[in-house]
């Protein structure tokens, strides 16, 4: 039988919780049995304090095992939603970059392949090379888009 990792979180931080409470209950009976501040001071911090931090741990699992489970639901809803969209148009959907790589991003300083990673996730312009030479940009040192690619299998 295989153990589901991922609904562990949530279970155990139940327990937590359910042990801090009882370890609060039990700091307060026992404080609870004297009349003396002196003696019931013990109680209240083995059972009190430490049951709150059982408590407080526990709580900080079954929210941790909340944002895992909301992630998982909104990436299955990306998921489906992407392939209601490639049904919708009848081909995948692609990332930005052109099909034919005739394109370059221009940055302030340089132009770049659009799936360089220094320019990832950023909204910048796209121009042919030649448009971002005559602009007076640089090609990227790392992704290199003024290099032509060369097949050597072809060859």
């Amino acid at each position: 039988m295989k153990l589901r990792w991922n609904s562990l979180g949530g279970k155990l931080g139940l327990a937590f919780c359910v042990a801090g409470l009882g370890l609060i209950w039990s700091g307060w009976n026992g404080a609870a049995t004297y009349n003396d501040i002196r003696k019931q001071f013990p109680y209240l911090i083995s059972g009190g304090i430490a049951g709150l931090a059982l408590v407080v741990i526990g709580v900080g699992l079954m929210v941790i095992q909340s944002q895992r489970a909301d992630r998982v639901q909104l990436e299955a809803n990306l998921v489906e939603l992407r392939a209601i969209l490639e049904r919708m148009t009848g081909g995948p959907i692609s990332n930005g970059a052109d099909a034919d790589g005739t394109l370059v991003v221009a940055s302030p300083n340089a132009y770049h392949r659009p799936s360089c990673k220094l320019v990832a996730g950023r909204d910048l312009r796209r121009m042919t090379p030649e448009q971002a030479a005559a602009a007076g940009l640089a090609p990227c040192r790392t992704c290199s888009p003024a290099e032509v690619e060369v097949d050597l299998a072809s060859s």
